[in-house]
């Protein structure tokens, strides 16, 4: 497929973005990042504790309807890439999905009384009824960025914003659900109530999103692809296959701690009640080191940014491994450092991916950010499935029993997954990051040749 098999031509529009719908378009990802934490951090674990699901069940769960689900997100940017409407080509299923999002969460944690066997069966269709619902908002929302502005240090800025409000759902769902869990009787009663809750927060945050973000670049006409060429479009961006792939490896290390972290501070440490403050601790690192992140990609790149962070990420894991057991106060010093680093993967592919869609019209002539979008949040889920279900077995291989003193096998096999393993995946990860090639730069002569035409 070469550049003149298809034209495009597209309404620019490059100047910065205000304050408000920075904060507004924030306020999205605020929401399906809460949505996302709490399934995340606490489904394994509701699913085994609460639920009651064995834990390979779970881990078949926590995998397949992810799969399934992300099927769904390439699907979601090939049709918003064909969308045509007043409201844009994004922003009609931020309006559509809302509602379903919420009550899907909700019913994720709705505990209803079934068998055994159903209750297997309702978690894997409801769960995956959820990311398909999640799609419907998600792969729009995310491809918004790349139709607010062209300019790569305001992009870097909104995404900037964009993640600080991501980590803020993340922190609020971390830190807020086991003690809103524990605000009623019986841990069944409470994470109903914390679904209902965070239910209605997403449905609201989504609309505010809707209500403030318009689109401001957009292809007059649309161009039908076939799913070949599509495909082709894909393969012969070489920056978007590195950062899809790198997505896949630190998805699975940072899902990975964010599953087992529960069971580590619940039977290693004894300490349970210090889960909220563990998230919170890392969480907050993380939040305040998102400017810093931001300005390390703006003085020197945003792939040298994102190898940095996740650096130091596999260095902190790698002393969990041999301090994490020490004391409480050692394991939450080594989150907060883990958190520092770990902000990188809420931040710099959100800020790199926009640049991978000029990189893909610049070499084929067409502008497809929905598709784009929609494999490289595939890749994500893939990730994240990939650390349910190896979780989930990795519990079930070493013992792992709920609710009961836990045999020095399985203790050790809870630290093992939540710092050597995800490290293996990092280090992958940051030398095909090495290999990224688009900066500033770059990005600039993109721009230039495309708007030549």
């Amino acid at each position: 497929m070469s550049a003149s098999e298809y034209s495009s031509n597209s309404s620019i529009n490059s100047s910065g973005v205000s304050l408000g719908v920075k904060l507004g378009y924030g306020t999205g990802d605020f929401a399906l990042n809460l949505a996302m934490t709490g399934t995340s951090i606490f489904l394994l674990y509701y699913f085994t504790d609460v639920f009651f699901i064995s834990a390979s069940a779970a881990g078949f769960i926590l995998f397949f309807a992810r799969i399934v689900g992300a099927v769904c997100d390439p699907a979601m940017g090939y049709i918003s890439d064909h969308t045509s409407s007043r409201l844009g080509k994004k922003r009609p299923y931020l309006l559509i999905g809302a509602l379903p999002l919420g009550v899907t969460y909700f019913l994720m944690f709705a505990s209803p009384s079934l068998s055994e066997p159903m209750r297997v069966v309702y978690g894997f269709v409801i769960f995956l009824l959820f990311w398909i619902a999640m799609s419907v908002i998600n792969i729009p929302y995310s491809s918004l960025t790349a139709v607010l502005t062209q300019d790569t240090n305001e992009r870097t800025s909104i995404s900037g914003y964009r993640m600080i409000f991501a980590l803020l759902g993340t922190l609020g769902a971390a830190v807020a659900t086991m003690p809103i869990v524990r605000l009623l009787a019986d841990q069944t009663s409470g994470f109903r109530l914390m679904g209902a809750i965070y239910g209605g927060i997403v449905v609201i945050a989504i609309l505010i999103t809707f209500a403030t973000v318009k689109e401001r670049i957009f292809d007059e006409e649309i161009y039908h692809l076939s799913i070949t060429n599509t495909v082709k479009m894909i393969f012969a961006n070489k920056p978007f296959l590195i950062l899809a792939v790198t997505a896949v490896l630190y998805q699975l290390a940072m899902n990975m701690l964010a599953c087992v972290v529960n069971y580590y501070f619940k039977y290693n440490l004894g300490a349970e009640h210090m889960i909220p403050v563990a998230f919170l601790s890392m969480f907050s690192a993380a939040i305040l080191a998102v400017p810093v992140f931001v300005y390390i990609s703006k003085r020197k790149s945003k792939r040298y940014a994102y190898n940095l962070g996740m650096g130091i990420f596999a260095f902190v894991l790698i002393l969990f491994f041999f301090l994490g057991d020490v004391s409480i106060a050692t394991a939450i010093g080594l989150l907060v450092v883990a958190g520092i680093g770990m902000s990188t993967i809420f931040f710099s592919p959100w800020a790199m991916i926009p640049d991978t869609v000029e990189y893909s019209q610049w070499k084929t002539g067409v502008r497809r950010e929905g598709i784009l979008y929609g494999c490289f949040t595939l890749c994500g889920k893939l990730g994240g499935a990939t650390a349910g279900i190896v979780s989930g077995f990795g519990l079930h291989l070493t013992g792992y029993i709920p609710n009961i003193t836990q045999s020095a096998a399985t203790l050790s096999g809870i630290r093992l997954m939540m710092s050597i393993l995800p490290v293996f995946f990092i280090l992958i990860g940051m030398v095909l990051m090495s290999f990224y090639p688009i900066d500033e730069k770059m990005h600039r002569k993109i721009l230039a040749e495309i708007n030549s035409h």
